[in-house]
C-alpha cells in the first residue's frame, strides 16, 4: 500500500513498489513533480480477500488528508460491507458515500492520519490538515475546500469492476485498445453542469488561478471536478439528496470481463492522461515498453516522469493479469467494446476541447 509524501519543489523522486500473487502482478509509482506539495494518495492490496484485489488512486485538492484517509480506509470500508461478497458494484456505491460520511460525522478520521512517532496529537493533525489551530471545544467542522477524487479497481475471479469520481482515471489494453472503464466528472459536462446549476452553482473561470487551475472552468471559479469525496462547501444546499448537490461522491461504476486479450490495466491521476492527451496513447506506450523489456516498474516511472510538464503530481499502478487466470474472448455482455470507444473519444474530444477553449 502506498501513501502520500511532500518535498521541496520540483521533485523528481519516485516511490515505486510492486508485488504479484497468482493472479495478477502490478507496479505503481508517485512523483511530486513541480508541484508545491504531495497531495496524491494510492492503495495497492492484492489480496483483499483470496479471490479479490483492489487498486486506488486518490488525487487531493486543497490539501493531503482526504486522499490520505481514502487511501488508508476505503478498501477496508468495501471488504467490511455487507454486500461486498453477494454484490460488489452495488458495495462499492454505497462506500463512497460512506466516505463521506465518516468525514462528516467526527474528526475521528483524522486519528488514522496521525505520524506514528508524533507525541502529540492534536499538533500533528493541525500541521497535516492545514487548519488553524482551535479550541478543543469548538464544534467539529468537516472539510469544506479539502476533497479527493476517487478511482479504484477490484479485480474479483474474471471480471473487473471500477468506481470513481473525479477525473482520476482507469484504462484496460485489449489487444492493444484502449478500453476507458471510468467517467471524467468535470464542470464542462452537461449532465454535471446541470446538476451545478440546480444546486445554486455556476461554471466560470477563475481568472487569478494559477499553476495546474489557470484558465480551467471551475465549480464557482474554484473547483475543477465535479465529483469528489469530502468538500462539504459545495454539499450543503437544503432540500436536495447527496446525488444532487453542487458536488457528489456518488460514483460512476463500470465492469469489465477479463479475457484471454486484455492484457494489463492502468489506474492513474489526471496528469499521466493529460500528458499524454489520450487514453489510446497512454495505452500505446506501455505497450511499446513491454515489447522492448521494459519492467513494470521502470514503465511506471516512465509514466511520471513524461508527467513532468503537467504542474502536477502523479500517481500510476499498473496491473498485468496471469495469462493462466483469463477466460476465453466473449465480450462483456452489458456494455458493447464499441460503446466503450465512443465513449473514450467523447470523453478525450471534450478534454481536448477545453484545452484549446
Amino acid at each position: 500500500m502506498g501513501a502520500s509524501f511532500s518535498q521541496p519543489f520540483p521533485s523528481l523522486d519516485k516511490c515505486t513498489k510492486g508485488g504479484e500473487n497468482d493472479r495478477i502482478s502490478y507496479a505503481t509509482s508517485a512523483m511530486q513533480g513541480r508541484a508545491e506539495t504531495m497531495t496524491d494518495a494510492r492503495a495497492a492490496v492484492p489480496d483483499l480477500d483470496d479471490l479479490t484485489s483492489f487498486f486506488g488512486v486518490y488525487d487531493g485538492h486543497g490539501g493531503a488528508s482526504v486522499a490520505l484517509f481514502c487511501a488508508k480506509q476505503l478498501h477496508i470500508e468495501l471488504r467490511n460491507h455487507q454486500d461486498y461478497q453477494a454484490n460488489l458494484p452495488d458495495a462499492m456505491r454505497s462506500v463512497f458515500f460512506r466516505m463521506d460520511e465518516l468525514l462528516e460525522l467526527s474528526d475521528e478520521w483524522k486519528e488514522s492520519l496521525r505520524p506514528a512517532t508524533s507525541n502529540n496529537l492534536m499538533q500533528s493533525l493541525r500541521a497535516l490538515c492545514c487548519v488553524p489551530k482551535i479550541k478543543e471545544t469548538d464544534p467539529y467542522v468537516p472539510p469544506q475546500e479539502t476533497g479527493s477524487t476517487a478511482c479504484v479497481a477490484v479485480i474479483r475471479g474474471h471480471q473487473i469492476i471500477v468506481g470513481n469520481v473525479g477525473d482520476s482515471r482507469c484504462v484496460a489494453s485489449r489487444n492493444g485498445q484502449a478500453i476507458v472503464l471510468s467517467a471524467n466528472h468535470k464542470p464542462l459536462n452537461q449532465t454535471e453542469r446541470n446538476r451545478i446549476q440546480a444546486a445554486g452553482g455556476q461554471v466560470l473561470r477563475d481568472p487569478t488561478a494559477e499553476g495546474k487551475r489557470a484558465g480551467v472552468p471551475g465549480i464557482n471559479g474554484r473547483l475543477t471536478v465535479s465529483r469528489a469525496i469530502g468538500d462539504f462547501a459545495y454539499k450543503h444546499k437544503s432540500g436536495l439528496t447527496r446525488e444532487q448537490q453542487m458536488v457528489t461522491c456518488e460514483p460512476s461504476v463500470r465492469s469489465l470481463d477479463i479475457t484471454h486479450d486484455v492484457e494489463f490495466l492502468i489506474v492513474a491521476t489526471d496528469a499521466i492522461w493529460d500528458t499524454m492527451m489520450t487514453s489510446q496513447g497512454v495505452v500505446d506506450l506501455v505497450c511499446h515498453y513491454i515489447r522492448n523489456g521494459v519492467n513494470d516498474r521502470a514503465i511506471c516511472e516512465q509514466l511520471c516522469q513524461r508527467s513532468l510538464k503537467s504542474l502536477d503530481n502523479s500517481t500510476v499502478i499498473l496491473v498485468r493479469f496471469n495469462p493462466l487466470s483469463r477466460l476465453p474472448p466473449p465480450l462483456p455482455k452489458n456494455v458493447p467494446l464499441g460503446a466503450l470507444l465512443e465513449e473514450d473519444e467523447e470523453l478525450e474530444g471534450g478534454e481536448m476541447a477545453l484545452l484549446l477553449g
